[in-house]
């Protein structure tokens, strides 16, 4: 009987080895569930990030007129023919139709945009106000853009990401 000249694995060592890898592949399960719930989060910051930029840019494209945004929501339907806002104070000089008609459309396709996210609770909001104050003959305009939504985990909360700008009118 040659036991001493026998080569493998004894059933100790492969109870070990298997207890080993199972933890270690135990370990690698419960990452990839957080994983994908950083990669949600993650895709709905990306997400909502451009949604509020690209009302923004839009607001920059027609800064003249800045002021006309004042409390857009996108809670509503009817909430975009409701646009522009009244002048703030020192403003003058009212929106013509045709200013009055793309901030309609602008709240219209940005309202579209958030409600086409398909976030929980999602509602868009913008802020306008006078933004230089020692100096407001140059009509600076302080503008906030903020998109609010519930969290897609258990505990939905509430997430917010805003964009703040000082537009001076050409």
């Amino acid at each position: 009987m040659k036991a001493r000249d026998e080569k493998g694995f004894t059933l100790v060592e492969v109870l070990v080895s298997a207890a080993i890898l199972g933890i270690g592949v135990m370990g690698m399960a419960a990452m990839q569930g957080m994983a994908f719930t950083k990669n949600v989060d993650a895709n709905d910051l990306s997400l909502v990030t451009n949604i509020a930029s690209d009302m923004m840019e839009r607001i920059q494209a027609n800064r003249q007129y800045a002021w006309a945004y004042h409390n857009v929501q996108t809670l509503g339907p009817g909430n975009c023919a409701a646009v522009p806002a009244p002048p703030p104070i020192g403003v003058t000089k009212p929106a013509p139709l045709n200013i009055i008609r793309v901030v309609q459309g602008d709240c219209t396709q940005w309202r579209t945009l958030v409600l086409a996210s398909n976030l929980t609770n999602v509602q868009g909001t913008i802020q306008v106000t006078n933004g230089v104050p020692a100096n407001p003959s140059l009509g600076a305009m302080q503008v906030l853009v903020q998109v609010q939504w519930n969290d897609r985990g258990a505990g939905q909360r509430l997430r917010t990401v805003g964009f703040q700008t000082t537009l001076v009118a050409e």
